[in-house]
């Protein structure tokens, strides 16, 4: 388990007597929470979980915000999450903003596009698959530069939307600025006119609207199936990938245990790949599954006897 450590400081008039309304804190706690298990479930599926815990130092006006990445271990051998790609308590904080990092986080990305209409968004490759994103808009500062992983964070509307309400007590009477600290150092503030309406819908898609999307016959390898409802499965296609069964009658064959699936077992199906490109054909985020028709499943390799 890792913590991260972090200050938020809201200041104004209405924290003169040194308490804040829970009518406003509450929620914009409850936000940021949900922004975190949003976020950790984005890059991690249910292969980890992510909470805030909080320490209030209201003679400062100022609370602290701890965060905790709990990680397990998945398969017999015992190898590392990190290893399977697992998004660390850090990576997340610093896309998210609650600590400084190399680039701008999501809380930048919404002060930067608030009110401005895009005109493009080139994705900037790298070695390695770790690319950026340019998103270009009209008038002054005409563009910015972020990470891919604050481009989906961002392009995922229920995220984007707590991040914003995470910034709602500004938009109430005597709150005059919300602080992100590190250390002694403030490296992001927020004040009412940086804070978008969520009615007004202020902020700008940046998604473009062109889709690619493919019917892949292969095999994928069960990691973690979905035993009630129809929560996404966890599969092995290349790598872990998470992805809904839309094929109803084998699904309900199987949580009915009418179908067998034994752990490690592989599933032989057809796989829709969604993959969000620009006009280029440049993908812009990775792309999302969904299994669309079952055809077999095939069972786990037996172990050789050496007697």
């Amino acid at each position: 388990m890792k913590r991260i450590k972090s200050t938020i400081k809201f200041d104004g008039p209405a924290l003169t007597g040194r308490s804040m309304d829970v009518a406003d804190l509450a929620p914009s706690l409850i936000a940021l929470s949900d922004v975190f298990k949003g976020s950790n479930y984005l890059f991690n599926g249910d292969r980890s979980a992510i909470k805030v815990l909080v320490n209030a130092d209201l003679e400062q006006n100022c609370f602290e915000l701890s965060l905790q990445l709990a990680q397990t271990i998945w398969n017999q051998i015992g190898s590392l999450l990190s290893e399977d790609g697992i998004k660390t308590a850090k990576e997340i904080a610093e896309w998210v903003g609650i600590i400084s990092g190399s680039g701008v986080s999501l809380f930048g990305l919404i002060k930067f596009l608030k009110g401005r209409k895009v005109t493009d968004t080139v994705v900037l490759k790298q070695e390695g698959g770790n690319h950026n994103v340019q998103i270009s808009v009209e008038g002054k500062d005409s563009s910015i530069i972020v990470q891919q992983q604050v481009y989906e964070l961002y392009t995922n509307k229920d995220i984007r939307t707590k991040a914003v309400s995470v910034l709602q007590p500004l938009k109430s009477d005597g709150y005059e600025s919300l602080e992100f600290y590190e250390g002694n150092e403030v490296f992001e503030r927020f004040i009412p006119s940086d804070v978008p309406s969520i009615q007004d819908d202020e902020l700008p898609d940046i998604r473009p609207s062109n889709e690619q999307i493919s019917i892949i016959k292969t095999s994928v390898r069960i990691r973690k199936p979905a035993y009630e409802g129809k929560s996404k499965w966890t599969l092995v296609y290349l790598k872990a990938i998470d992805a809904s069964i839309e094929d109803e009658v084998w699904l309900e064959e199987f949580q009915s245990n009418k179908v067998s699936a034994p752990p490690n077992s592989s599933l032989l199906v057809d796989l829709e790949q969604n993959v969000i490109v620009n006009e280029r054909g440049e993908a812009l985020e990775d792309p999302t599954y969904r299994v669309i028709k079952v055809h077999a499943v095939i069972p786990p390799p037996k172990q050789m006897s050496f007697i």
